[in-house]
């Protein structure tokens, strides 16, 4: 069943944005931080993801977003916005608690992936926000960005998109592997476009 992206005229308050629970833990152990995803559409700018997770120490090493910030307490978001296009592939935005954010096209986990800079596209700007027990990260996907990549005009109402949204941290004390909609394979990989989720634009 398809979930619907709010559209906005500016950037909302949060609270009153539906969330997408991150809460299908396939692989690890008992340490499942809450954690949820909130995605709103404002079509003069594209698409605003903001993601927040109930941890009281995230574990943020790196600085870069060269570096396998997934290794990291880091929260994910995947998503293709032309899956009805044969061929296209989905952009992953992974983020830890510095705002280091490693982002890439492709069509799947292999070597063909693509940094945005050979689109001539530049990763977003990350905000991130601490409190006592939890942590957010949010960023723009915005139409720039979506017409580098994938070459195609800006979103418009009914568009369909398929994204999944994770929380992970495969070298933090506890290693978690968390998503939006469920993984059937043995063993931990995100990189799975077939187990995405479908999300119809405002």
């Amino acid at each position: 069943m398809a979930t619907t992206i709010l559209r906005c005229d500016t950037v909302p308050e949060w609270d009153r944005v539906p969330v997408l629970p991150v809460a299908h833990y396939s692989w690890g152990g008992d340490y499942r931080p809450e954690t949820t995803a909130q995605m709103v559409w404002i079509p003069e700018r594209g698409f605003l993801v903001r993601m927040t997770t109930k941890e009281v120490n995230p574990l943020p090493v790196y600085m870069s977003g060269t570096d396998p910030v997934h290794e990291d307490s880091c929260m994910e978001c995947f998503i293709n916005v032309a899956p009805d296009t044969p061929g296209t592939g989905y952009l992953n935005f992974e983020t830890n608690a510095n705002g280091a954010l490693h982002c890439k096209y492709g069509t799947g986990r292999g070597a063909g992936r693509k940094p945005l800079s050979e689109f001539g596209a530049v990763l977003p700007a990350v905000t991130i926000e601490k409190t006592a027990d939890s942590w957010s990260c949010q960023y723009w996907i915005d139409n720039e960005l979506i017409q580098a990549v994938y070459g195609i005009p800006a979103m418009k109402t009914g568009d369909k998109i398929r994204a999944n949204f994770y929380k992970c941290g495969d070298k933090t004390e506890f290693p978690h592997y968390g998503s939006w909609m469920p993984i059937d394979t043995p063993q931990p990989d995100f990189h799975r476009p077939e187990f995405f989720g479908e999300l119809i634009v405002g």
